[in-house]
């Protein structure tokens, strides 16, 4: 099988490329995908996203290795394996970061990649027909629709936030980023809006793309220092795709790498003790990795005010019907809507908080009371500074990668997950929640030095799922591809997924991640960047 480009992985990025690529009819593209379809109807009903994580047919199911500085224990990574890749089974949260991330990464040696040059990329990708220009796209082919239903705990915070000093944003992803205020998500219709939804199952009768599920990439084949195609499993059968002009990675911070490693591109030292050939020494691969790692704080209620009784069983398969049927009603919304952008030191250049609030007990957590009411507000810092890695133990491509996001092994992490429990505390003692809270569950007022919070931390702290980096873009020995994305030392070969984050945005991933793939299909086919107005190119609030 030949084709003009190879795509390896259907997820945020992979959708995106296999629409953009594929306008052409002349292109001819293949799309390889280890997951199944994305048919299962559990997928587009907002309420059920927590069970999506659960599922095995839907997800990679990684575990990170025990994590020193969280008490030993292993992280459960969920990562899309279907048609949508992670945008199928995530929190749906569309939140781009801030202006002052990506003139980071064109700071750090990455041209091309500030926000006055990202930002019409994102705008292509959008139809968000509630706000629009200047700051938004309309026409594109993502919902994203504002969180409209609230409930009284809901704008309890709000108010809460603006007692504590917080003064409100309209738009997380407009003219203010900091402040307090509700998010966009890829919604439409209240149903949920993947990029398996918007970018690939609109064209999936274009002649001229192959879609294949159930292929697990396992190594890239090369011929000299150029990309001729992938190797890959379909059942029983080994496989080969041959590529005319490009093979792309789209398999996110773990897949992509990993491929890498297997097909001999990585530490030559690292291969050469699996008995993997070395074919370009990129000692980078599978490092740089970051994920924000967050805590949940909880409070119980006075009045029955939560989504508790409205999760019961019954309540709950009457809400998932009328989503399912209709997209309506609480089933139709997932409950994130409010979010705070935020301080956690007054003398900071930049917010390094992001705040969620939750109107219901998180139920995963040992501290669960399922007979109880109450809200949680979840926290994490947005620009980490712990880094990890992964890397491989066996030369078997079916095997799973080590994985090790050193989570908090940076100082300055814990310091700052110490202050967010503060600011959580601080937000929770206003006065607009007097009238819904009645005592602090988790961690209790009990803790309350500073060695107590960092135990408890350690005890709780979990995974936000937005692992990136381990392909990082620049052009620095410790880099994987440069800013055009194509692999240190290789013609043809190219990584566009949040694994090229050079360091990761201050967020949710899924719309960096979408952007990124939008800016690769114009490098790829050779187009002209699209400008963008001068005046938007930078936030008021930076």
């Amino acid at each position: 099988m030949t084709f003009d480009f190879v795509i390896v992985g259907a997820g945020s990025a992979g959708c995106v490329l296999a629409n953009r690529l594929s306008e052409n009819p002349r292109h001819r593209v293949l799309l390889l995908e280890a997951g199944g379809a994305d048919r299962n109807p559990m997928i587009g009903i907002p309420l059920l996203t927590r069970i999506l994580y659960t599922m095995p047919s839907l997800n990679w199911g990684y575990d990170t290795e025990p994590q020193a500085h969280l008490n030993g224990r292993r992280i459960h990574w969920p990562r899309g394996k279907v048609l949508g890749g992670s945008s199928t089974i995530n929190g749906m949260v569309y939140i781009r970061g801030q202006a002052s991330d990506y003139d980071g990464w064109r700071q750090d040696g990455c041209d091309g990649w500030s926000y006055a040059d990202v930002l019409p990329y994102f705008k292509r990708s959008e139809n968000h027909v509630a706000l629009g220009e200047p700051y938004h796209g309309v026409g594109g082919p993502l919902a994203i629709e504002r969180a409209t239903s609230g409930s009284v705990l809901e704008d309890a915070y709000i108010e809460a936030c603006q007692a504590a000093g917080i003064k409100p944003s309209q738009d997380f992803n407009g003219a203010q980023f900091e402040g307090v205020g509700v998010h966009d998500f890829t919604l439409r219709n209240g149903r949920r809006h993947s990029t398996s939804a918007a970018f690939l199952r609109p064209i999936m009768n274009r002649a001229n793309l192959t879609v294949v599920t159930g292929a697990r990439a396992t190594k890239v084949l090369f011929e000299g220092r150029k990309a001729i195609g992938v190797e890959y499993c379909w059942g029983e059968r080994v496989m080969a795709a041959h590529a005319a002009s490009e093979v792309i990675l789209c398999g996110g911070a773990v897949n992509s790498p990993t491929l890498l490693l297997h097909s001999g591109v990585g530490a030559g030292k690292d291969l050469a003790a699996l008995g993997i050939a070395t074919i370009q020494d990129l000692p980078g691969v599978g490092r740089n990795l970051q994920d924000h790692v967050g805590i949940y704080a909880a409070y119980e209620c006075s009045q029955p005010v939560s989504l508790r009784r409205a999760l019961r069983p019954d309540r709950a398969a009457v809400a998932v019907a009328r989503a399912y049927l209709f997209g309506t009603g609480i089933g139709s919304a997932i409950p994130l809507r409010c979010c705070t952008v935020t301080r956690s030191d007054a003398a900071l250049d930049v917010p390094d908080l992001k705040m969620t609030m939750i109107p219901s007990l998180v139920v995963e957590k040992p501290w669960r009371r399922a007979d109880k009411e109450g809200f949680s507000i979840h926290a994490y810092r947005l620009r980490p500074e712990s880094r990890g890695r992964l890397w491989l133990t066996s030369p078997d491509p079916e095997s799973k990668p080590t994985i090790d996001p050193m989570y908090l092994s940076a100082e300055n992490d814990r310091l700052v997950l110490r202050a967010a429990l503060g600011r959580i505390r601080e937000i929770a003692a206003q006065t607009p929640f007097d009238r819904y809270r009645s005592g602090e569950i988790a961690p209790g007022i009990a803790v309350s030095k500073d060695s107590d919070v960092d135990d408890w931390i350690a005890s709780n702290a979990t995974t936000s799922f937005h692992p990136v980096g381990t392909c990082k873009m620049g052009r620095t020995s410790d880099s994987v591809v440069g800013p055009d994305l194509r692999v240190h030392g290789f013609e043809n070969l190219r990584v566009a997924d949040a694994s090229i984050m050079p360091s990761i945005t201050s967020g949710n991933t899924n719309a960096p991640t979408i952007m990124i793939a939008e800016k690769a299909a114009d490098m790829i086919l050779g187009r002209a960047a699209p400008k963008n107005h001068d005046d938007l190119t930078r936030e008021p609030n930076p």
